[in-house]
């Protein structure tokens, strides 16, 4: 009976491992899975062949040129996921990040989110990969929140992913389990026509490393499960790499050698993306051939030494060896000791950190929630204050009504008095000389009547041109108020970020420097410090683009003239940010004037305007030359200085907004977008302009057009 069941388990088995072999053809068969140009797959997968090569870049760049010629906007996506692969598994760190942002932007504009949290996600497993755990989780609830903008439901899976590989690297391997399995039911029930045989088979690899009876059968469920639902020929390959150790555990070591024998092709294409499973299972094959030596070459190829430690306690446990299993056994139990206190110090440092930023925004809130009540009891107090006026305005005219109610009866009094003597003197007049008195009187009362509406009009035409100046004049304190807020919000949120981001690499490099027990070479040392003084730089340049960007706005700065020569003005500042400039790129001066030809300007100001066009120009060009020429015939009667460079130059629809403040066209750039608009300031204030050429396409060409008869 026992032979029949170990007999109908091998059948099971080949049956599975055939139809995973049926399944597993090249996903030509499968018929474009991603649904995008069947020519544009092909160099998909010619790509994918070579990502462990850096021929994958050439062939990334072509298959996105395509895309884009074609309007195939996916396909455009999956281009930029390539050159991300290859440099993850690199020590190229700044390739990989501009990899990651290349990849978030272009699926962004392309309306392909999984493809930006794809990224997102990636960028999460490298920094894990480094240790940064705390940093980690940081940049996890940053996608969670990304993703509930976005109501995207790839985000939500990937933040559950990521999440799990939190946990998995701080040994809590139960709840990495739970993370994994509620990210596998949230994938299954809103995102069902996604691949789920990866997530398969990581909770297969956890239950494997459980390694109890219970947990080998699930993970064994798992990885076929995985082989079924795979679409693609890589993650069919690692679920049946994951079955394959996990038959090894269970004790089936005739289907794991069985099923280790067809892998050996697929093992050697898998390269270093699937390395440590690969070493793994030819550890396993040693250890079942009792190649002692070849089992610990392979053990040690591992790139984590808690792996190594506890691959050579099993091999050195098997081959009988107990002293040198207990030896191995003790290094494991210190090293996962150093890394769990590592951990926690790390997690300590950065909340330490965080903390202390969280309580110096909490100060800057109190200050601007005083700055605002101080700004309302102002308010408060000049409405107060006009509403005082406006009673006092009030009285003054009831007053005046009064007055001249009074003088009303006043009149009429001495219009009955002089009724009186008209009665008593009409006896004595003839009937012609009453009549002239009565015109006379009328008369005298109606200019009277006249005189005091003049006067009364005059007096409210007064009152009502001092209201609407009063009205004006808070109107425009108003407004100002409303514009002075406005650019204070827009001043915090943009320049925040930029003093945040040189504070921190400043800070962190300081602490690697400085943390007790870390061993540093020299040469990490200096580039530590390079670091630090090129962040120092960045935070120096930003201080002073506010600085003087206050400065020219104020309204007080007075812009001193003076003869200078404009050729040594040039020179000098391209001497002082040469030294910035990438390694192989050419940067020169040219000049149609001789050098003792004498310009009226602010030499400093000039000189800045040139400095912030080199400086840009470094900024965006990695190869090539940058050029500053000084010309007097380009534009006749006025001087032109021109920086060209052979960077990507500038989109023709964004030309306009370059000198607008805060503009950025690529926002992953160092920078606050301040420096183009001081130079349009300045050259105002020299009554020039400045302006981007766009008949220029070899890249990008900024011009300052100076006058020659400004006045000194």
């Amino acid at each position: 009976m026992l032979r029949e069941k170990e007999y109908m388990s091998k059948i099971v088995f080949i049956i599975l491992w055939l139809i995973g072999m049926g399944i597993g053809l090249p996903v030509k068969a499968q018929n474009n899975p991603f649904k995008i140009d069947d020519s544009l797959y092909k160099l998909y997968l010619q790509a994918f062949k070579y990502r462990t090569s850096q021929r994958c870049l050439g062939l990334s760049d072509t298959l996105f040129n395509e895309a884009n010629r074609l309007g195939d906007k996916k396909a455009a996506c999956l281009a930029k996921t390539i050159p991300m692969s290859y440099y993850m598994n690199s020590d190229d760190s700044l390739a990989f990040v501009h990899a990651v942002r290349d990849l978030q932007q272009v699926s962004r504009q392309n309306g392909y989110l999984q493809y930006y949290y794809h990224g997102y996600g990636s960028y999460i497993i490298w920094i894990l990969r480094r240790g940064y755990l705390f940093k980690a989780l940081q940049l996890t609830k940053d996608m969670y929140k990304q993703a509930q903008a976005d109501q995207n439901e790839y985000g939500f899976y990937s933040c559950l992913r990521r999440q799990g590989d939190i946990y998995r690297l701080r040994g809590d391997a139960r709840s990495a389990l739970a993370c994994y399995k509620e990210a596998l039911r949230f994938q299954q029930r809103y995102m069902p026509e996604q691949d789920s045989s990866q997530s398969l088979t990581k909770i297969a690899g956890y239950y494997r490393r459980l390694n109890n009876a219970d947990s080998l059968e699930l993970a064994y469920k798992c990885a076929l499960e995985a082989m079924h639902r795979a679409k693609t020929y890589e993650l069919r390959t690692g679920a049946r790499m994951e079955l394959c150790l996990i038959l090894f555990q269970m004790g089936r070591i005739d289907e794991f050698t069985s099923l280790y024998d067809t892998l050996k092709v697929e093992m050697d294409k898998a390269g270093r993306v699937q390395k440590n499973n690969i070493y793994l299972l030819r550890t396993y094959r040693a250890v079942v051939e009792q190649r002692w030596d070849d089992a610990i070459h392979w053990a040690k190829q591992q790139d984590s030494p808690s792996a190594i430690y506890a691959l050579l306690r099993y091999i050195f446990d098997y081959k009988g060896d107990y002293r040198m299993a207990l030896h191995y056994d003790r290094m494991f139990s210190r090293y996962c000791d150093s890394v769990s206190s590592q951990i926690r110090s790390t997690d300590i440092g950065a909340m330490t950190l965080q903390l202390a930023e969280e309580r110096m925004k909490i100060e800057a809130q109190d200050l601007e929630m005083k700055h605002a009540a101080l700004m309302l009891e102002n308010a408060r107090l000049e409405l107060e204050q006009t509403r005082s006026q406006a009673v006092m305005e009030k009285a003054r005219t009831e007053n005046n009504r009064l007055t001249l109610e009074n003088r009303g009866l006043e009149l009429e009094q001495l219009d009955r008095a002089l009724e009186q003597q008209n009665v008593l003197q009409r006896e004595e007049r003839m009937s012609a000389q009453f009549h002239i008195v009565l015109l006379i009187v009328g008369l005298a009362f109606l200019m009277v009547i006249i005189g005091l509406l003049i006067v009364q009009g005059y007096r409210h035409r007064a009152l009502l041109i001092a209201l609407r100046k009063n009205n004006d004049e808070l109107l425009v304190a108003r407004d100002k108020a409303e514009q002075s807020d406005k650019m204070k919000t827009e001043f915090m949120q943009n320049v925040s970020h930029e003093i945040r981001t040189p504070l921190n690499a400043i800070v962190g490099f300081s602490q690697l420097l400085t943390i007790p027990g870390v061993q540093v070479n020299d040469e990490e040392k200096k580039e530590f410090g390079n670091m630090i003084q090129r962040n120092s730089e960045l935070l120096t340049t930003l201080i002073n683009d506010v600085l003087d960007l206050a400065n020219l706005e104020s309204g007080k700065y007075v812009m001193h003239l003076a003869p200078c020569q404009c050729n040594d003005v040039c020179r000098a500042a391209i001497a002082s940010v040469e030294y910035r400039k990438t390694l192989g790129v050419k940067m020169y001066f040219t000049s149609e004037v001789s050098d003792d030809y004498v310009l009226t300007t602010n030499a400093a100001r000039l000189q800045q305007v040139l400095i912030n066009f080199l400086t840009n120009a470094e900024k965006n060009t990695s190869e090539g030359e940058i050029h500053l020429h000084c010309s007097l015939s380009e534009i006749p009667g006025k001087m032109t200085f021109s920086v060209t460079d052979t960077g990507p130059g500038v989109p023709t629809d964004k030309a306009d907004m370059i000198f607008q403040r805060f503009y950025k066209v690529d926002s992953f750039k160092q920078g606050t977008g301040l420096g183009l608009n001081i130079c349009s300031v300045i050259a105002e204030r020299l009554q020039g302009e400045v302006k981007y050429d766009k008949n220029y396409t070899q890249g990008a060409r900024f011009l300052f057009i100076h006058p020659l008869d400004l006045k000194g």
